[in-house]
């Protein structure tokens, strides 16, 4: 009970910061859709539901093999995670008017992806999906899913910046997927070594896109001056 509460309160914690900071941050008019990122950032969690039942029915998440491990990590879990959220990201977001580029993209992936991590969070805490967790996983987890959020939201934003929608946009769920699939491999493999050494990557990736992301939006308002 007390990981479910934890589990919640870190997300919730993480998403609130996050939500001050943009309403001094940003102009009023984007702040409704702010606050919508925040509430349909929850459905997405379906995807996931879904998938996951598909896999309880196949037996796939008794997790016997390494095979099994791997499939379930990578298609399952990582797949149907990050769907729902670049649905959300892709076609409703993207179309927006005061969504303009990679930077714009980080933000709404990041708000989404806040809800979708408190809720899921609990969830993969009490064994619902495969078995319980471990408490690295609580600690890490919320974070390793900022990094997937900046990835997607970079990535898809660049579509809108570059008008190459489709092959940015592809590049984004692709990589994200990756790396969440990844992420959950090795929390169920206990392989510390590796996990220590792609978190490393993950984070310096993640925070290699957002300067960039930045730079871009800096060239934009010199560009417009």
């Amino acid at each position: 009970m007390l990981n479910i509460l934890l589990g919640f309160l870190q997300q919730l914690i993480i998403t609130t910061l996050l939500l001050f900071y943009l309403k001094f941050k940003f102009a009023n008019e984007s702040w409704k859709l702010i606050n919508q990122a925040v509430l349909l950032g929850f459905i997405t969690l379906l995807f996931l539901f879904l998938l996951d039942q598909i896999a309880v029915i196949k037996g796939i998440d008794q997790l016997k093999s390494i095979k099994q491990t791997g499939y379930y990590s990578f298609v399952e879990v990582r797949f149907s995670a990050e769907l729902g959220k670049f649905i959300l990201l892709r076609y409703y977001f993207l179309k927006q008017k005061t969504f303009k580029g990679p930077l714009d993209g980080i933000i709404y992936s990041l708000l989404i992806s806040g809800s979708f991590t408190a809720i899921s969070l609990p969830l993969f805490m009490t064994g619902w999906f495969s078995k319980p967790m471990d408490t690295t996983f609580l600690i890490t987890y919320p974070i390793a899913n900022l990094a997937f959020a900046t990835i997607m939201g970079f990535f898809t934003g660049m579509g809108k910046y570059r008008q190459n929608r489709f092959i940015d946009s592809m590049t984004g769920l692709g990589a994200a997927s990756f790396f969440h699939g990844f992420y959950f491999f090795i929390n169920l493999t206990d392989e510390n070594l590796i996990f220590a050494l792609y978190g490393a990557g993950l984070l310096l990736i993640s925070l290699m896109l957002l300067v960039k992301s930045t730079n871009i939006k800096e060239q934009e308002k010199t560009l417009k001056v």
